[in-house]
């Protein structure tokens, strides 16, 4: 690795885990949008806490209405990234919420993800879907 490369992505974890601090911080004080807008900016920089923590909140509606196709997405990019027992939560979603037709929906947000197109699953909130209208 180039010595400006290793720097560079030294202070991006540094960053990274300022803001997964910064975001759990939020959440321990109630104030769930700060979390979330923490989270979401290091859950899109890769940190796997965060991408498991945003799943969480949306799983369970904390601080905005639940989206388990979203939380969906955040727990398998949080399980490819190596986080504890996202996979699970990823599959008792599918198993227990998400119909099989929504299926395509939910991995949709996954593959624009991995290919550099944060913002849809970024911005959250219910998609243009009739997959969303799952309570």
């Amino acid at each position: 690795m180039l010595p400006g490369i290793a720097v560079a992505a030294m202070a991006w974890a540094s960053s990274a885990a300022a803001d997964f601090e910064t975001g759990q911080a939020a959440y321990d004080a109630g104030d769930f949008a700060a979390a979330r807008a923490a989270w979401t900016e290091a859950a899109v920089g890769g940190d796997a806490d965060a991408q498991f923590a945003l799943g969480t909140m949306l799983a369970n509606g904390v601080g905005s209405p639940r989206d388990v196709i979203s939380a969906y997405a955040w727990f398998a990019l949080a399980d490819g990234n190596g986080a504890s027992g996202a996979r699970e939560h990823f599959e008792f979603l599918l198993r227990e919420y998400i119909p099989r037709h929504c299926h395509y929906d939910a991995m949709k947000l996954v593959r624009d993800f991995e290919k550099g197109q944060t913002e849809r699953l970024a911005r959250g909130g219910r998609q243009n879907s009739r997959c969303w209208r799952i309570r």
